[in-house]
């Protein structure tokens, strides 16, 4: 049952980033691209995460909190305690795909990306954006995956040194795109989302939220135009965040 408690025991932990690490488990998990896990630290809370892959369970945690500085912590051996998945998953629509993520967002499009058969993969692309060259996620997995990548960041130091929503509207407009998958800061999904309705594209975003309840829908306090982000999302149609 997914509101069972689980616990793993971490087999792998890989540094992306400075701020970020993935933790592999030896467990496995039925979950689709956009679901989340809740995990869980004795005595302070529970906080969710992204999926990277089912198969071995691979979380990406940035350590940004109490929760997640406990979590970076950990050592290879030690248990990790969870429930889940839970959440709306992605759709898949379309042949040609842009991907557009904002710093930690990227690891619900990094899971979708490597669910499209590989000889397709050529025509997904995925803009990666980040306030400097070292903290650019994902760079190499999504190389590994064959997708076509372009980099943003805010200082310059790597890639196009333009904002992740201008490079989407270069790369809507040159390449035909079909869909859109946005997850990162909401400023950056919404304009995102924006884009698209103007340009008629169909778009989705993955929705971040404090979820008071642990992720079964009781608080409300998710609440999004009268959704719950932890239950009904958090992957919605990007027009949500346009009203």
């Amino acid at each position: 049952m997914k509101n069972k408690y689980q616990t793993a025991k971490i087999i792998g932990i890989e540094k992306e980033t400075p701020k970020v690490r993935n933790f592999i488990l030896d467990i496995n998990v039925r979950a689709k691209p956009g679901q989340y896990v809740m995990v869980w630290w004795p005595g302070m809370n529970e906080k969710p995460f992204g999926i990277v892959n089912p198969s071995p369970l691979t979380l990406s945690i940035a350590k940004v909190g109490p929760v997640s500085e406990k979590i970076h912590q950990l050592k290879i051996g030690e248990p990790m305690t969870f429930r889940g998945p839970y959440g709306q998953p992605f759709t898949l629509k379309g042949k040609r795909i842009l991907m557009v993520s904002g710093g930690y967002g990227v690891v619900p499009l990094y899971f979708l990306a490597s669910r499209i058969p590989a000889a397709k993969r050529k025509n997904v692309y995925v803009i990666l954006g980040a306030k400097t060259r070292v903290e650019v996620p994902f760079i190499k997995k999504f190389k590994e995956l064959g997708c076509r990548i372009f980099s943003t960041t805010d200082d310059g130091s790597l890639g196009f040194p333009v904002f992740t929503t201008e490079l989407t509207e270069v790369l809507l407009r040159k390449k035909r795109i079909d869909s859109v998958y946005a997850c990162g800061p909401e400023i950056m999904m919404k304009k995102v989302a924006g884009v698209c309705h103007r340009k008629k594209v169909f778009c989705q975003v993955s929705l971040e939220r404090l979820f008071k309840c642990g992720g079964i829908g009781l608080c409300g306090e998710c609440s999004c135009q009268g959704k719950l982000v932890c239950k009904d999302g958090p992957v919605f149609n990007g027009k949500i965040l346009l009203d």
